[in-house]
């Protein structure tokens, strides 16, 4: 399914370098054999999963909560840079376990750090 919206070309378009995580690999199922080694079976594609963080000013701030709330409604694909292979890439938001889209951290008048989960869909 392709992506109808994009990251806003006015939010950072690289994260920090703190605060990055990465995790990757396929979907496979594995089964324990009565006899002999476990048996082991590609099942697809596996997205990856993104912790990312920018610094953002209050305005920013804002944007990012309109795309999120408004624009994508926390659900819908989009296109993103991807911080490793500088490529726009689909993807999506992961919220947290209450529902959270993002995390701020006060940096100083006018400047946060801003959290995100990504979920780059293959």
């Amino acid at each position: 399914m392709a992506y109808s919206y994009t990251w806003p070309a006015t939010l950072p378009q690289a994260p920090l370098r703190d605060g990055f995580g990465e995790t990757g690999g396929v979907l496979a199922a594995r089964s324990p054999m009565d006899k002999g080694p476990a048996k082991l079976r590609r099942l697809g594609a596996k997205p990856s999963r993104l912790a990312v963080a920018y610094w953002m000013t209050s305005a920013q701030v804002e944007t990012l909560r309109t795309f999120i709330e408004s624009t994508i409604k926390g659900t819908a694909r989009f296109g993103w840079p991807h911080p490793r292979t500088q490529a726009t890439v689909e993807a999506r938001l992961i919220p947290g376990g209450e529902g959270d889209y993002y995390t701020l951290i006060y940096i100083s008048p006018g400047t946060w750090q801003v959290g995100i989960e990504v979920e780059v869909l293959p």
